[in-house]
């Protein structure tokens, strides 16, 4: 297949589509922003959003016309590179600060981390396949994964754990025997058990888990149960069809509402419907991904099943924040929240991917 546009056109199709609901939620969402920093350009945060967009169709665009192959070093440097992101952000904010700001695009150092790490894995063990069989292969790609969690999860738990669960599940469908497998679970359930322990935002964790676990029976003054509290009101509020474009009424309210809880008022806008044709949208992104994976082989596979985990388990986590199926995290809906990391590492994915289909489609 050849052309401007190469590849699985449906996986640019559904990015597409995706991007352009994420730019109507974004736009209503960030009126309270606009409100507060930019109430003479309305469409400040719109044009900003929108241009971000563009900047990552144009990655992935490059992308998709390079050969994937060459990808595999390339992981490495990038890993290097965002570690040393979350370190200027961690000890610059005190361990508060989560984002870095480059040529006005917001960048959150964990997401750009947890790709890199996953493009990593599967270079390596590409290359490699019987290193993961024993503790002594297996250390190279172990002690990255630990120093990665260790500098996202005491800042940022809800990252660090989705960090850890995808890497650790990967690393099992690269070839981990189950019982080492299993020795790695319980060590990782020992690193979070530590953090609670030890990190200084571990009150704010657990009053999250309170608030999960009570539900309406927990009541407090905290900023995760009043994020909690509009996020239902806003799901709830939207009913079939929802209150239409731009109508939502806990957008005003709604502490993150373009990021962590875009999913929130995209139901309250536009209600039970289009909540379920977003997440066909997602599940058919899901189902070319898994397809291609089955017909490839070597680092191709291995990066497709880590795109894979990397948009389901955002997907899952984000809904289930916003739908109070899980306790509150700060994870953004892949092309529709607000973010330029975000979109950035999904840029990547649709690419790399792209570029993979387009390669098996010639053979």
């Amino acid at each position: 297949m050849s052309g401007w546009l190469r590849g699985d056109k449906i996986l640019w199709g559904i990015a597409f589509l995706l991007s352009l609901i994420g730019t109507l939620v974004v736009y209503s969402a960030t009126v309270g922003l606009v409100f507060r920093f930019h109430p003479t350009t309305p469409e400040y945060y719109l044009v900003k959003h929108v241009f971000t967009v563009i900047v990552a169709f144009f990655i992935a665009f490059v992308i998709h016309h390079a050969d994937y192959r060459r990808f595999g070093p390339f992981f490495e440097v990038f890993w290097w590179i965002s570690l040393a992101l979350l370190g200027y952000v961690f000890f610059r904010g005190g361990g508060a600060q989560r984002w870095v700001y480059i040529g006005g695009i917001s960048l959150q150092p964990s997401e750009l981390a947890r790709f890199s790490l996953l493009g990593l894995l599967a270079y390596r063990i590409a290359a490699a396949p019987e290193q993961v069989r024993n503790w002594t292969g297996l250390f190279p790609l172990l002690w990255r994964i630990g120093l990665t969690f260790l500098l996202i999860a005491p800042v940022n738990l809800s990252n660090g754990i989705l960090l850890m669960g995808i890497a650790m599940i990967f690393l099992y469908i690269g070839g981990v025997s189950l019982r080492i497998f299993v020795r790695l679970f319980f060590l990782g359930l020992l690193g979070i058990a530590i953090l609670f322990a030890v990190a200084p935002r571990a009150k704010v964790w657990e009053q999250r888990l309170l608030a999960y676990w009570q539900g309406e029976a927990f009541v407090s003054q905290r900023a995760d149960d009043y994020q909690r509290a509009h996020a239902s009101l806003a799901v709830y509020s939207g009913g079939l069809w929802g209150k239409g474009p731009g109508r939502s009424t806990q957008r005003y309210y709604l502490p993150q509402s373009y990021s962590d809880f875009a999913y929130s008022i995209l139901i309250e806008e536009y209600g039970f419907i289009g909540g379920v044709v977003v997440l066909v949208l997602y599940g058919l992104f899901l189902w070319r991904l898994a397809a291609w994976i089955t017909v490839t082989q070597g680092f191709a596979q291995l990066f497709l099943v880590g795109a894979f985990l990397q948009v389901a388990f955002q997907v899952l986590i984000h809904v289930g924040v916003s739908l109070e199926v899980l306790p509150i995290t700060g994870v953004p809906l892949p092309w529709v929240s607000l973010g330029g990391s975000s979109l950035i590492v999904q840029a990547f994915i649709l690419g790399l991917s792209v570029a993979i289909s387009e390669k098996v489609a010639r053979v």
